[in-house]
């Protein structure tokens, strides 16, 4: 005997949108196609299972497969995350934080150096063009502490060799 969803809620003594919620949930299966998509027999003894599992604390929402497939999922975005990381495109962010703090303190102090060097090289200077090349070249030096961007400074480690890549591979196996 085939029920709308508006039957089912009242055999079963549940809310439409309920009966809404356990067909996503995968408790309830519809026709395509058809208003009155629900066999009723089929239902019942649906929601018997459900609550019968519910009440002993099985799930049955999520089976074997898709716990599996889940795992696997997350291993892959692991070796991906893995794998960005040896290319040099991934950063620890405590790593990337330590390096950044180094050189904003080592631009800072090189700022913080630049009057007072400059103040002996350009004593008595009258020539204005001399004064700005001066700035600017002591600028320049100062702005290039900002463009050194190493990767392996960065993590703190050696680029690693085409064989330890080989031996890591042999040890995750």
């Amino acid at each position: 005997m085939l029920v709308n969803q508006k039957q089912l809620s009242q055999y079963l003594g549940i809310s439409t949108r309920r009966i809404r919620q356990l067909r996503e949930d995968g408790v309830f299966k519809k026709r395509d196609g058809t208003a009155a998509g629900y066999s009723l027999e089929e239902c019942i003894q649906e929601y018997i299972e459900y609550k019968v599992n519910a009440e002993t604390g099985r799930r049955t929402s999520i089976s074997k497969e898709e716990v599996q497939a889940e795992h696997e999922e997350v291993k892959k975005q692991i070796s991906v995350l893995k794998l960005r990381k040896l290319r040099r495109e991934l950063h620890e962010a405590s790593n990337v934080e330590y390096f950044l703090t180094d050189m904003l303190v080592r631009f800072r102090k090189h700022l913080m150096a630049i009057p007072p060097r400059l103040a002996m090289q350009v004593a008595g200077e009258e020539d204005i063009g001399v004064l700005t090349e001066t700035i600017r070249k002591e600028m320049y030096k100062a702005l290039e502490e900002l463009s050194d961007y190493d990767p392996d400074e960065i993590d703190g480690e050696e680029p690693e060799m085409e064989e330890d890549l080989e031996e890591e591979e042999e040890d995750d196996e």
